[in-house]
């Protein structure tokens, strides 16, 4: 089991440290969540923004600029979502990003196994911290009560966390029940954000960055820190020009415009880096079909 755990080693031992600062420091103050959310926008928009080489790697020319103007359509496509229909960008957003965490975490695994790890991470906070995360959403969207909303959601984490731990013949020893495992503690302890941004910093994007570095074999990463500085800078100006307030005692512990931007900014980035890649994967598994 331990072999199988090492390449987890970055984000079993974030868990345990932000376990530990939940434990004995809290979770609730402001300055923690903003934290947060820098955390998880400086380690995502990396892995986003490496976007830019894998076009370039399958791309050249008039079909560049092609594939770079679509990229940007998806990104407007999805702001637009979030403005009209917040509760359909929301609840249509955590299925998307099921789907990705499943497919990029365990790219040889089944599509069951897949799916169920993607909504394991995306359900089990709505499941053990509904109050909380009712009122991230509410923020997110500015839809009021989301709490029943939440908790329905909630539960899919419960047979979705069970077939993951199930024993199977294609992982074995199976991590999941100590990766799960680490993730609730920190959920229940440190808040669902906090939860959230150790698997997003110290899991997800550090596995899917390195292997798509590797089919590429890009040595500079100038474009990658290029833009995520631009977009940081982006969110940086829109919290100051356009602050969001929020009134409802259950999110008085938020900073509503960091959670806010921070999140509409990782949808608008997301929805076309997950449909980029799941196009690149399905090409990549039909030339090698066809080689074969």
């Amino acid at each position: 089991m331990l072999s199988a755990l090492r390449p987890f080693g970055l984000f079993l031992g974030c868990a345990a440290l932000v376990l530990a600062l939940g434990v004995f420091t809290g979770s609730s103050e402001g300055k923690f969540v903003a934290a947060l959310c820098v955390l998880i926008l400086i380690t995502g928009l990396p892995h986003g923004a490496f976007d830019y080489y894998l076009l370039a790697a399958h791309y050249r020319g008039a079909w560049l600029a092609g594939a770079l103007a679509g990229y940007l359509v998806l990104i407007g496509i999805t702001a637009v979502i979030w403005w009209l229909l917040p509760l359909v960008f929301l609840f249509g957003f955590l299925a998307y990003s099921a789907f990705h965490f499943g497919d990029s975490d365990w790219p040889e695994q089944t599509s069951t196994r897949k799916w169920a790890w993607g909504l394991a991470i995306v359900a089990l906070p709505c499941l053990l911290a509904s109050a909380r995360v009712a009122s991230l959403f509410s923020v997110i969207t500015g839809v009021a009560d989301l709490a029943q909303l939440t908790t329905w959601f909630g539960l899919l984490a419960l047979p979705a966390v069970i077939y993951c731990c199930w024993p199977s013949d294609t992982v074995s020893p199976n991590p999941m029940p100590v990766l799960l495992g680490g993730y609730a503690a920190v959920c229940l302890a440190a808040g669902p954000l906090a939860a959230f941004a150790c698997y997003f910093a110290c899991l997800h994007s550090p596995f899917h960055l390195r292997r798509w570095r590797q089919r590429t074999a890009h040595g500079s990463l100038v474009a990658v820190y290029v833009l995520t500085a631009a977009v940081l800078t982006c969110i940086g100006g829109l919290i100051w020009v356009s602050p969001v307030t929020w009134h409802q005692s259950s999110a008085a512990t938020i900073d509503p415009s960091a959670v806010r931007y921070t999140f509409l900014a990782l949808a608008a980035l997301t929805v076309p880096h997950m449909t980029l890649l799941f196009a690149l994967q399905r090409m990549d598994s039909a030339a090698g079909s066809a080689q074969a």
